[in-house]
């Protein structure tokens, strides 16, 4: 009988954790949330580009070591279509569109970041 009582205390203890840590996390990115209007490009730490999230395009960003990668904008969306680099994993990691998303991509050390405003 107390077995069962512990069992189901501690059921309901990890429920209201879980639905508590949820109920924060999305509270959080609600109220942090900025309309996505930059997309921030940089290379080895260094910005190199600033581009507008709402004027379509296609960018060839040159990484390091003389690696590419293609960053097309598109319809409030940024994403990587084409990349030099050996795994090609900054192609398949999507579309971004929200502020503090980001595309990575190792072996060139570009980073493609979507930020609030401008700065």
């Amino acid at each position: 009988m107390i077995k069962d009582k512990t069992t189901l205390r501690d059921l309901i203890l990890a429920v209201s954790i879980i639905v508590l840590a949820a109920g924060f996390y999305i509270g959080h990115r609600i109220v942090n949330q900025k309309p996505a209007v930059i997309v921030e490009v940089s290379v080895d730490g260094e910005v190199v580009e600033e581009l507008d999230l709402s004027k379509n395009g296609e960018y060839v960003i040159s990484g390091y070591p003389n690696g590419t990668n293609t960053l097309i904008i598109e319809d409030g969306e940024a994403y990587i279509s084409d990349a030099t680099c050996p795994d090609r994993i900054c192609i398949h990691q999507g579309k971004i569109n929200q502020s503090g998303e980001m595309i990575v991509c190792l072996p060139n050390l570009m980073i493609a970041k979507i930020v609030g405003e401008k700065k």
